[in-house]
């Protein structure tokens, strides 16, 4: 395991713009190093395709993060015009890492929360590298939303100097990449959160932002949307009694983990209130 995230590292920052491959990770990233010549543009450049038959989408947006601190949910850095028929796009970027999301709204705008019937990227870490004169090839599949999302519009997407640092593990005590941590202010677990974490990292390390000290009860999810589905992993601080955590004001949580295991609730369609 160490080895394998070793070389995915090494992957992001060491290959070249000649380098042609997409590499997967074990824990969840997609890091894409597959570039052509840009021919003057710097940036990144592919297609936007539908998962269920693989047919082009257009009029998506592609979305640039150079962070997790939004959870890939807020706004991002860059937006790319709509993608054309055949589902192709080009956006121009300064050559750097680059977190990378495709949306479909139904309302045809870039931006704002997503609905139930619009089309999103699945939840997953695509990382770009772009560089210098390159334009890094990447090819989104989407999905289309059966249920709203799951946070708030409003979560915290700026840094504070109070919050909650740690990490996900699964059930044998791997990390859990591409998470959430989720906070509530009170124990009711069953509803929408209040705060959401960064999306955690091949270490499955996150950082909770929370505008201000108190006492939080914590969570963690995979998916952004709609209650957990059987199999989903899904896991409370403190197990099935959570416990409150006592945050002070302007301090830091250090080392909490938070073991996720397949969710085994009863699933209920479109009761995005009550998470189970």
């Amino acid at each position: 395991m160490r080895l394998s995230l070793f070389c995915c590292l090494i992957a992001l920052f060491l290959l070249p713009a000649c380098s042609a491959t997409t590499i997967s990770c074990p824990v969840g990233d997609q890091i894409i190093t597959r570039m052509i010549d840009g021919q003057g543009r710097t940036g990144i450049s592919g297609r936007v395709l539908l998962k269920a038959d693989a047919s082009p989408l257009a009029g998506a947006y592609i979305n640039i993060y150079p962070d997790t601190i939004s959870n890939l949910l807020g706004p991002s850095q860059f937006i790319s015009a709509p993608t054309e028929a055949d589902g192709s796009f080009s956006i121009e970027l300064p050559p750097g890492t680059y977190y990378v999301v495709a949306r479909k709204r139904s309302s045809g705008q870039a931006s704002g929360p997503l609905a139930t019937g619009d089309y999103y990227s699945e939840h997953q870490r695509i990382i770009a590298r772009v560089a210098e004169g390159k334009l890094t090839q990447v090819d989104l599949e989407m999905a289309r939303m059966k249920a709203p999302m799951f946070f708030k519009k409003d979560l915290a997407e700026t840094r504070t100097d109070t919050g909650i640092r740690g990490v996900l593990i699964d059930q044998q005590g791997k990390p859990v990449a591409g998470g959430f941590a989720i906070a509530y202010t009170d124990d009711n677990l069953q509803r929408l959160p209040d705060f959401a974490s960064t999306l955690t990292n091949q270490q499955g390390e996150f950082t909770l932002y929370l505008p201000g000290g108190g006492n939080y009860y914590l969570a963690a999810r995979i998916h952004a949307w709609d209650m957990p589905r059987e199999g989903e992993l899904y896991g409370k601080h403190g197990g099935e009694n959570p416990v409150v955590m006592k945050i002070a004001d302007n301090s830091f949580v250090e080392g909490i983990k938070i073991r996720m295991t397949p969710f085994s609730g009863t699933y209920k369609e479109m009761k995005t209130q009550r998470p189970f």
